[in-house]
């Protein structure tokens, strides 16, 4: 799946919305698996390593301030 993604999505998704160009180099899932979204193409994006640890981050201290 990962392979197919950088075929199709060979560069940053996120850096390509800000006009930089950039490798993507992480199959990332934009819902993430543990909120529900499914392990298949239409929750999938292709992003470089800082987009995906600044995405990680703000997904962890949403997960912090929900009610358990």
């Amino acid at each position: 799946m990962r392979a197919a993604l950088f075929m199709r999505q060979p560069l940053c998704e996120v850096c390509d919305g800000l006009g930089i160009v950039t490798l993507a180099t992480i199959r990332d899932h934009r819902i993430p698996l543990a909120e529900g979204g499914a392990d298949d193409e239409s929750n999938e994006q292709a992003i470089c390593a800082p987009c995906h640890e600044e995405k990680s981050l703000a997904e962890a201290l949403r997960g912090r301030r929900r009610p358990r």
